[in-house]
């Protein structure tokens, strides 16, 4: 009686710890829609205190006639720039090559995984630079506040005739924030938890190197980070990458 009651335990245990929870299997669009509005809209008015935001963490950086960072930085382009990106473009590759070839696929990839994984990184730099070219938004080094020509304007102000389109949402930080998508392709693994991790901590280090150098607002990376996770979080629904 006893063993039976040990077994049937033990079984039901089992069966927990390999389903999946429904926020893994099918994520809500709710939380990553209301980030992708609520950046814009606390950023874009000066009435909301944004722009405050934004400048008093921009000057952290900033040191009266240059930036803390070079933009001839040997070191800064090769960890958090140019290497990054070949680092970047790398797993693209593997990704492709287990596509085609998913015999050959590691024991944490399959196609599955690696097409969703493809997808997101392909799509989030694709609608980042697409909606930066007609945001109206450019970066801090060419405002009048850091040296620049330009007047500082935010998102929903009007823009002059000329004025630079090219800064929001940040570019180069969009293919870190990408690969939060390997939480939802390791779902049905117990470390899916390293996606999170590796997305924003990649992310995060490559949008504070373009704002440590006046490439880029606080505003315009959190603004690629939501796009990311919304991006995501569509294809994760739509592809089903643990299926």
């Amino acid at each position: 009686m006893r063993l039976c009651f040990i077994i049937k335990e033990r079984t039901n245990y089992s069966i927990m710890m390999d389903s999946k929870t429904p926020s893994v299997d099918s994520p809500s669009l709710l939380w990553p829609v209301l980030a992708v509005l609520a950046v814009p809209l606390y950023f874009g008015f000066s009435f909301t205190g944004g722009e405050r935001l934004d400048l008093w963490f921009q000057n952290f950086f900033w040191l009266g006639n240059s930036w803390i960072i070079p933009h001839d930085s040997f070191w800064g382009n090769v960890l958090a720039y140019d290497g990054i990106k070949a680092c970047l473009i790398l797993f693209a590759l593997i990704l492709i090559f287990v596509a085609l070839w998913p015999a050959r696929a590691p024991q944490w990839l399959n196609r599955r995984k690696a097409l969703y994984i493809i997808a997101c990184m392909a799509l989030v730099s694709i609608v980042s630079t697409q909606l930066r070219a007609v945001s109206g938004m450019t970066t801090p080094s060419d405002t009048v506040l850091y040296g620049g020509q330009y007047p500082h304007l935010l998102l929903f102000d009007l823009k002059p005739a000329g004025y630079p389109s090219r800064a929001f949402p940040a570019g180069h930080a969009s293919g870190g924030f990408a690969l939060i998508c390997l939480y939802w392709a390791w779902a049905n693994q117990p470390y899916r938890r390293w996606g999170l991790v590796i997305g924003l901590g990649l992310g995060s280090w490559m949008g504070l190197y373009q704002i440590a150098r006046g490439e880029h607002f606080l505003s315009h990376t959190l603004a690629t980070a939501a796009l990311a996770w919304l991006i995501c979080t569509i294809l994760a629904r739509w592809i089903k990458p643990t299926a």
